[in-house]
């Protein structure tokens, strides 16, 4: 009976709370149970419907029947709309792939990204059966901006799929914004009609561009740093750089979010006061001039979203009512789930919600912690204190302030920055503190220099270089925080060792061998670009960080750029399969490694290196020293790495004559597996090799293009009718090799889901 009454008590005291609760902040709870439902019909939706009716009796429960109602009508509105969006996308995509080849009209939804003579970027096209239907645009010729109508003869192909594990998902975040295919016009030039309110909008944002970096190099870390930080610019081929933001926590000062925008708001508001606007009349000059901030930087998801936040945030002194963080936030999120639910699953959204909300929900738990800061002296009164006395206990109590929200933010993203990105950052909440003021003064710094611009060009390039040192000074203050022991760290997703086999376009060529906790070795390492856009993404997100690199042949498509792989990774030593190429990329390993504290080692046959996990990898053939004129598929090493009594043969790109000179060698060169390249002029895989190799398997690259680079059909079903089993990477996609509790090899294929298993022999 006691018992009884204790629970009922404990259910009338939640009951309570929840109810008053939901009538503080309304539209974050209404909002809250909205996109629970529209997560839960992504993987069912008679649960979601399901979902919606609970959520009206819980509403009714606690707040009266109209509550529950408008609960269980805006979580089954939020699961119509979501559905309806995604079966629509999936219908127009089937459509639009069974077309035929035609000239499309569309209109540019965001400024194109160019890439020499290419582009790309968000359309809707504007005629025929699919008018009103997204599609991401591949052209060529002129860049478009936001606006510009285009023009071209194409064709519409699948959004692009990872072949590899850990890569980015590109048709994922495709799909989550309403995409339903490619179009590739990018084989001639096409039409661009810019009208001129998109010129001057365009015109007038490449100004601010310009305004806020003008007096500092183009290419100088300062300009990056300002312009990442000002208008969200990511910096181009600076993951150094990147890197130190990302490890401290920091990195989101790249992107224009809400903390550019309440900073923008709290400039604003700074100024309209100091001129003596009173607080009412400031918010309508304080709302169009975010939005006006958020137009300059590119109209961002994430700028707009803040921007329509600070709308509803400030909109409550003109109503004077008493603003209210969560309401603001659950307005905007109500309103995207409605329109769109699509766009919850999306990270950037996600993080952009949940930091603020736990921002606004955590704050004043995480101050307790620093209370003690904001303690005024015993025995003191505030009126009889100092100046100085004043201005310290100002600056402590702004301290425990800023640490606390700081602790709300970090716990608020540790979960999602773990979940999608697999790192934790505790020093996080120390750097924001030191940081965001820093990046505070950047800002106004910034604005003051794209404002004198016009005026005084001479003063607004003064203020750019002085703001270049506070640039230079955020990269330091990033840089340091990174570097503290244990201040971040990456979730190792794959605590097992593995050999992954990356498959990727035009003949590049990488592989990673990792051990788990005990450390990873790169094997190659694609070209620039996809070591950049798929090598180092994938091993980021499986947790692996090689410390070493093997070259087994100086062709660029297999040398990662060189610095920008020990720029990404604490690579120490790198093996070289020659001393001399005419490849820039392989200069860069053989001279400027030795400067950045990589230890170089020269590959001779007969070699043994220690690997990760007790593993042992064995050079058979070397490439001959003085074959330095020969092209760099002539100059391959071939390896061999033997792993818990699995012996795997890595031929890269070695043709018949690097074969034929390994046979007349006479080693024993047997293995289990052989991990195939292809020779740009050669055959390969002879019959005399295989008989020497005798593998039961074959994991063979294929690119599509250029033809060099296609693997033959007559070829794979050769080595299927001598039993061996081949795994062809144009099906298979990236090749994770593992070995399982009974001693097994499994090669699982990552696009098609495949498994072959070997037993020992």
């Amino acid at each position: 009976m006691a018992r009884s009454v204790v629970i009922r008590k404990i259910i009338s005291a939640s009951k309570e709370k929840l109810g008053a609760f939901s009538r503080r902040h309304p539209l974050f709870v209404a909002a809250v149970g909205a996109a629970t439902c529209v997560l839960v019909a992504d993987r069912h939706f008679s649960a979601s419907l399901v979902l919606a009716g609970l959520l009206g009796l819980l509403g009714g429960g606690v707040s009266g029947w109209r509550i529950g109602l408008a609960w269980a009508i805006g979580g089954a509105f939020a699961v119509s709309g979501f559905t309806w969006r995604t079966e629509t996308c999936d219908a127009a995509k089937r459509a639009l792939l069974e077309s035929h080849p035609r000239e499309q009209r569309a209109c540019v939804l965001k400024d194109a990204k160019s890439g020499g003579h290419y582009w790309s970027a968000p359309t809707v096209l504007l005629d025929g059966p699919h008018a009103g239907v997204k599609v991401w645009w591949n052209g060529r010729g002129a860049t478009p901006v936001a606006g510009s109508v285009v023009r071209a003869k194409g064709n519409f192909s699948p959004l692009p799929i990872p072949r590899n594990p850990g890569e980015f998902d590109p048709s994922a975040w495709m799909e989550r914004q309403g995409i339903a295919a490619v179009y590739d016009a990018s084989w001639i030039d096409g039409e661009v009609v810019t009208g001129a309110w998109s010129e001057l909008g365009a015109k007038i944002r490449r100004g601010f561009r310009a305004a806020v970096t003008d007096g500092l190099p183009e290419d100088s870390q300062e300009a990056a740093v300002i312009r990442a930080v000002v208008i969200g610019e990511q910096p181009p081929d600076a993951d150094a750089l990147v890197s130190a933001f990302r490890n401290s926590g920091t990195l989101h000062a790249f992107s224009v979010s809400g903390l550019h925008v309440a900073m923008v708001g709290s400039i604003g508001w700074l100024l309209l006061k100091w001129v003596g606007t009173p607080r009412r009349w400031a918010v309508p000059v304080l709302i169009p001039l975010i939005f006006g901030y958020a137009w300059l930087t590119g109209n961002s998801a994430p700028a707009e979203r803040s921007a329509w936040m600070a709308a509803i945030f400030l909109g409550a002194f003109i109503t004077r009512r008493r603003p209210d963080l969560l309401n603001a936030l659950g307005g905007v999120l109500l309103v995207a789930t409605l329109w769109d639910g699509r766009l919850l699953f999306q990270p950037g959204v996600q993080l952009s919600y949940g930091v603020v909300a736990a921002i606004a929900l955590g704050t004043g738990w995480t101050m307790r912690w620093f209370a003690w800061l904001a303690k005024p002296e015993l025995y003191l009164p505030i009126t009889l204190m100092s100046r100085w006395q004043k201005l310290w206990l100002g600056l402590r109590r702004n301290l425990a302030q800023s640490l606390g929200v700081s602790l709300a933010a970090g716990i608020g993203s540790t979960p999602l920055t773990a979940l999608h990105f697999g790192l934790v950052t505790p020093v996080s909440v120390l750097a924001g503190v030191v940081f965001v003021p820093m990046v505070f003064l950047l800002l106004c710094a910034a604005l003051l220099g794209a404002a004198l611009h016009p005026l005084v060009p001479l003063a607004s390039r003064w203020v750019n270089q002085i703001n270049g040192l506070v640039a230079d000074g955020c990269v330091k203050t990033a840089e340091g925080f990174s570097a503290i022991p244990g201040g971040h760290f990456q979730l190792m997703q794959n605590p097992q060792p593995f050999l992954l086999v990356y498959d990727l376009e035009h003949g590049a060529g990488a592989a990673c061998f990792s051990g788990g906790p005990s450390g990873a070795v790169l094997i190659d390492c694609a070209d620039r670009y996809r070591f950049k856009r798929q090598v180092m993404p994938s091993l980021r997100q499986l947790g692996a960080a090689p410390d070493s690199v093997v070259l087994t042949h100086p062709d660029g498509g297999h040398l990662g750029g060189g610095n920008k792989v020990w720029e990404a990774f604490p690579i120490r030593q790198v093996l070289l399969p020659v001393e001399h190429s005419r490849s820039p990329a392989f200069r860069s390993w053989a001279t400027e490694a030795l400067t950045h504290g990589v230890h170089t080692i020269q590959l001779a046959d007969g070699d043994q290196f220690p690997m990760p996990a007790g593993a042992v990898l064995e050079v058979l053939l070397a490439p001959d020293p003085r074959s330095q004129n020969l092209p760099a598929d002539d100059r391959v090493a071939i390896l061999r790495l033997h792993w818990q009594g699995w012996k795997i043969l890595f031929t890269s790109d070695s043709g018949i004559s690097a074969e034929q000179e390994l046979l007349n060698t006479h080693r024993e060169i047997s293995a289990d597996v052989i991990i195939a390249g292809m020779h740009r002029d050669q055959s390969t895989l002879s019959d005399a090799f295989l008989d020497a190799v005798n593998p039961q398997a074959i994991v063979a690259s294929h690119s599509e293009f250029p033809l060099e680079e296609r693997r033959k059909p007559e070829s794979v079903a050769y080595w299927r009718s001598r039993g061996i089993q081949p795994i062809h990477q144009g099906q298979t996609g990236g090749v994770t090799l593992r070995i399982d509790e009974l001693g097994n090899l499994r090669l699982e294929g990552f696009v098609d889901q495949s498994v072959v298993i070997l037993k020992h022999r």
